[in-house]
């Protein structure tokens, strides 16, 4: 990096030294993302604490089902598989997925606090919660990892 501002301090700050601050404010955020939700007594629940997509928009990789490469050393191609053959370790987990929407979305609704449309997109795999029962769960798995996460108080 300071070898390119030597050779030419435009060169180096539009082409090596911005890239490599915005990638790492990207992969940060990212990375956050996909870690975002934590059972607070069970903080090591990879289904909890690891993001699932389910018809993600564009799921490079097969990338939505991260939480299997913390689970599993099976290959990027075989990921939707062991999603399917494992479904009930996410259910038993209430595991974090969510449905029809992108990394990029999850992201800008969890910076943005909008906890109502994470509910609307959490998936309940045994289809028993309420939009509210989901939202409360988002928020009590948040709480471990942002300080400023409402408590609803009786």
């Amino acid at each position: 990096m300071i070898a390119s501002l030597f050779f030419d301090w435009k060169f180096g700050l539009f082409y090596v030294v911005y890239p490599f601050i915005e990638s790492v404010i990207f992969f940060a955020l990212i990375s956050y993302l996909w870690h975002a939700w934590m059972d607070p007594n069970d903080p090591s629940n990879a289904y909890v604490n690891s993001v699932t997509i389910l018809n993600g928009k564009d799921n490079i990789w097969n990338e939505d089902y991260h939480v299997v490469h913390h689970v599993s050393t099976c290959h990027w191609t075989e990921y939707p598989a062991h999603y399917e053959r494992n479904k009930a370790n996410y259910a038993a987990s209430k595991a974090t997925i969510f449905r029809d929407c992108e990394e990029g979305e999850l992201l800008h609704w969890l910076l943005s606090k909008q906890w109502d449309v994470l509910a609307e997109h959490f998936v309940d795999l045994e289809d028993k919660m309420t939009h509210e029962q989901k939202k409360a769960l988002l928020l009590e798995r948040l709480r471990a990892t942002i300080s400023k996460v409402p408590v609803k108080k009786d």
